[in-house]
């Protein structure tokens, strides 16, 4: 899909699930980490996989992988995943997950990074594929997490709920709404200047386009980046919740559907 300024944006749905994380990874765990299920921390379902890396963690380490069973992976587009670490990760793609065709991440048909992460605070991570293909991915039977660059020294990281998601096409245009709730919070100090702060935060908005198979169903979680140029950088992503659809009919025959949405994690703004 081309993205032009203002024109363009890809909605994934991630409909298939590549590993739930509630039970802890067997399948390899290298010896500089210590890996465990955490029943206390976690987002989906009844647990996370909690890892501790050792000093002797290198980059290109696989923390650990666990066995799967998947069909092919042709159809799909990028991982989505939460994750959370106990330190600052500061670089996109410092992680990544590990998609294989072979028993423990050997050779890896798909490489999705991770984004930037804030310490101790969960993400749910859209990770887009950097090296690799998913139509490589023809019965993948392995998902690892490799430690791809600059090694953050003993940290922990928490991955929960791995799903793919695949691309809804022909989406046309879409709008935008983010707002801040606030607060009075003005002092007897401040004289008769009203003070305020900001409360809660919320984003939703709208998408349409042409028919792509069959329209989502309301209640739909999907992954948003909302293009507003060529640069990769330039964009607004997130998850959200499908609230409406309204298809249509044009006079030429053309069906289209436009979809109203409502975010329901942090929304990543734009950078330069």
């Amino acid at each position: 899909m081309a993205r032009l300024a203002g024109y363009g944006g890809d909605v994934y749905v991630g409909d298939l699930v590549v590993q739930n994380c509630d039970v802890a990874w067997t399948e390899q765990v290298d010896l500089d980490v210590t890996l465990t299920l955490d029943n206390t921390d976690y987002k989906v379902g009844s647990g996370s996989n909690k890892m501790l890396q050792g000093a002797g963690l290198a980059n290109g380490d696989i923390l650990a992988s666990q066995v799967i069973a998947l069909p092919t992976l042709a159809a799909y587009a990028m991982l989505f995943c939460w994750a959370k670490s106990s330190v600052n990760i500061a670089t996109a793609d410092d992680y990544r997950l590990l998609l294989d065709n072979q028993a423990m991440c050997a050779n890896p048909e798909v490489e999705c990074s991770l984004p930037v992460l804030v310490a101790n605070v969960w993400k749910f991570c859209m990770c887009p594929v950097v090296t690799g293909s998913f139509a490589a991915a023809t019965l993948p039977i392995s998902v690892g997490l490799e430690l791809h660059a600059n090694d953050p020294g003993p940290a922990t990281m928490w991955i929960d709920y791995i799903t793919a998601g695949r691309q809804v096409a022909g989406i046309r245009s879409w709008s935008l709404d983010v707002t801040a709730s606030v607060q009075d919070v003005s002092a007897y100090s401040d004289g008769q200047d009203k003070v305020f702060a900001v409360t809660t935060k919320a984003w939703s908005g709208s998408f349409e386009g042409f028919k792509d198979g069959a329209p989502l169903a309301i209640g739909t979680v999907v992954g948003l980046e909302l293009q507003e140029s060529a640069m990769a950088t330039q964009m607004w992503r997130g998850s959200a919740i499908i609230t409406n659809i309204r298809p249509a009919v044009s006079v030429d025959g053309l069906v289209g559907y436009a979809y109203d949405f409502q975010g329901i994690h942090a929304l990543e703004w734009p950078t330069a």
